[in-house]
């Protein structure tokens, strides 16, 4: 399994934010100074979608994916029972590089994307088969929350890559923390 590794090497605790393309991959937990973690960079994550009808909510059981897919929230009368039935069905993407989000719903549908038992991303359908999509790309960009400061982007394509938080010493940027991916 392909990993990517963060090391912490600065005096504060770091917390990372990792993206591929546009969607969040991972949002790790403050890693203490001088420290490392590792998180798989795979492409399989858990979605679901959850909508309001008459005041009640329904979430719909979640559907294990891997890369780009198409997925449709639909609420299906059960008419021998007298209820709804809301569901998520999972189909190929319209987009090679995308998770495509619609809805046939009244209410708005939001579709949460799960990594390792966490909710990374939340899409929001607010119309009918209005589709919106998150781009899946091949790149990471990453940053890092140290010290109550945001720091520079930094991008790799490795899914093997080595993220390291320093403190930057230079005569331009003492006292700030810059990440280096290799």
């Amino acid at each position: 399994m392909t990993m990517l590794t963060f090391l912490n090497k600065t005096d504060y605790p770091a917390q990372f934010l990792v993206k591929k393309g546009e969607q969040v991959v991972a949002r790790l937990p403050a890693i203490a100074p001088q420290a490392v973690m590792q998180v798989p960079s795979t492409d399989d994550y858990q979605v679901t979608a959850t909508t309001i009808i008459e005041n009640n909510t329904y979430t719909s059981a979640p559907i294990q994916v891997t890369g780009a897919s198409g997925f449709l929230a639909q609420v299906m009368q059960d008419s021998l029972r007298g209820t709804y039935d809301f569901q998520m069905v999972a189909g190929p993407s319209t987009a090679a590089d995308r998770m495509v989000f619609q809805k046939t719903t009244l209410g708005p549908v939001t579709f949460n994307i799960w990594k390792n038992g966490r909710i990374m991303q939340s899409v929001v359908v607010p119309d009918s088969f209005l589709t919106r999509s998150v781009q899946i790309g091949s790149v990471f960009t990453i940053y890092a929350v140290i010290n109550g400061v945001t720091t520079a982007l930094v991008t790799t394509g490795n899914p093997e890559a080595t993220i390291t938080a320093v403190t930057d010493t230079s005569d331009l940027e003492a006292g700030y923390f810059t990440l280096l991916a290799n």
